[in-house]
């Protein structure tokens, strides 16, 4: 992933990983029901960094409450080795630093979430003859968002990224 444009400030880095949580999300909806659990802290706070990323939340304070039920959720969930909770926690993981990268602008994860993705790929090489052509759409996604984000410098974000979230209507992983 090394010849994709850096993302260079906060606000990218935390658009980056809510666009990929907001694309995932599908994955996290079903492993939830799968095991019988309920997944509205995690759609709470997506929806309030989207909401924040808009400028429509202001108050970063809110989102810091609804960051911290998420946390306290995210650490109630059973682990297990299935590609399902892989997938799950990388969800978890893209929204979690999406909410923490705008509460604290040092934050960066961008490679850890991109090296979990490519982990993901890795572990489905024995499940699916497809993995080579998901792995290029989830290059182009990855490299659309960088595209789209590479002037974003400030809130509300531009309304092209938003669009272009919404267009990616299958996850990175086929779902």
């Amino acid at each position: 992933m090394s010849n994709l444009i850096a993302l260079g400030n906060a606000i990218q880095r935390a658009a980056y990983c809510a666009a990929l949580t907001a694309i995932n999300q599908p994955h996290i909806v079903f492993w939830c029901q799968h095991q019988h659990l309920d997944h509205e802290p995690f759609s709470k706070l997506l929806s309030k960094v989207q909401s924040y990323l808009r400028g429509e939340l202001k108050s970063l304070s809110n989102l810091e409450r609804f960051h911290e039920a998420f946390a306290e959720w995210r650490e109630t969930l059973p682990a297990d080795d299935s590609l399902g909770y892989e997938i799950a926690e990388l969800c978890c993981a893209s929204l979690y630093s999406a909410a923490e990268t705008l509460l604290d602008d040092e934050c960066d994860d961008i490679e850890l979430i991109d090296g979990n993705i490519a982990a993901i790929y890795t572990s489905m090489e024995g499940l699916t003859t497809d993995v080579d052509e998901l792995q290029r759409y989830g290059r182009d996604i990855q490299q659309g968002l960088r595209d789209v984000l590479h002037d974003v410098s400030q809130r509300p974000v531009a309304k092209d990224y938003f669009l272009f979230v919404k267009e990616c209507d299958v996850s990175l992983f086929g779902l």
